[in-house]
């Protein structure tokens, strides 16, 4: 029985005072004081009764107030999260449509570099230009081995970007090297893989955007792929002058900082990098 049911009932156990006096004294004065007593008693019971039925009332809204207020909370968190999906759901389908496009026109671009190819060696066969011709084949031998290498890579996002980069960079060209036997899918972890990846686009266009329109019209990049003890190399050698050694030497620190991939380069060749990368 909380406080405001209690109050009636005590109200009511005073009027046996005024009722004890009256029974005693038998006076006019003490049947008032009992009216009096009894009316007090009553008004203040109806106050006790309505300031209770208020207090539960207001308590009731206030707790009406706080679970509308939870569910517009709730119903908000769910819109937020159902836009959330549909906005990864719309930059997956954008991510995957770029991909598509990527690939159809790296495709396209090594059909065509192929049907060069066969109608440079028919051109050659019609000559009869036996030295042309095997020198030809032993650099399409040599380009299809290259390919190979660079997929045995192993990291699929990495694999894709080297093979169809010829096809979507026109202002520079890309010569890869890879020693014999490379693979880079079970020596690195997930993190790591993302990494390299992210770091080897980004230090290909930093070789672009550092070099300015003074390194050439269609200026050569080559990098090679190489085991050395317990690490992997990844070196990137200018074949032209390089104009701004110190600009992309600034620009690929900045790139693996935070990373477990370090950088060098040598003293007499100060536009050549090597990023260094331990397996875990």
């Amino acid at each position: 029985m909380n406080h405001f049911s209690r109050v009636p009932v005590l109200l009511a156990g005073t009027i046996i005072i005024p009722l004890i006096a009256t029974y005693w004294l038998h006076s006019v004065a003490a049947y008032i004081v009992l009216v009096i007593w009894i009316g007090a008693a009553y008004w203040l019971g109806i106050r006790s009764i309505q300031s209770q039925a208020q207090e539960q009332n207001s308590r009731q809204t206030q707790e009406v107030h706080q679970q509308m207020n939870q569910i517009l909370q709730q119903n908000e968190q769910l819109e937020q999260e159902m836009l959330n999906r549909e906005q990864e759901r719309t930059r997956l389908q954008q991510q995957t449509e770029t991909t598509h496009a990527t690939a159809i026109e790296a495709f396209s671009h090594h059909r065509h570099d192929w049907m060069n190819d066969l109608q440079l060696l028919y051109g050659y066969i019609q000559l009869g230009n036996r030295d042309k011709l095997i020198e030809n084949i032993e650099r399409i031998k040599e380009q299809m081995m290259t390919d190979s290498r660079v997929s045995k890579l192993g990291i699929p996002s990495l694999v894709f970007y080297l093979q169809s980069f010829k096809a979507l960079n026109r202002d520079i060209q890309l010569e890869v090297e890879i020693e014999d036997g490379i693979t880079l899918a079970d020596r690195l972890g997930t993190e790591q893989r993302e990494e390299l990846t992210r770091v080897i686009q980004e230090t290909i266009s930093a070789y672009q955007t550092s070099g300015g329109s003074s390194w050439g019209e269609c200026p050569t990049l080559s990098i090679i792929i190489r085991n050395e003890d317990e690490e992997v190399q990844f070196i990137f050698e200018p074949e032209e002058i390089y104009p701004g050694p110190d600009q992309i030497w600034a620009a690929v620190n900045q790139l693996i900082a935070g990373t477990n991939i370090t950088a060098t380069r040598p003293e007499d060749d100060p536009a050549s990098i090597s990023l260094h990368i331990y397996p875990i």
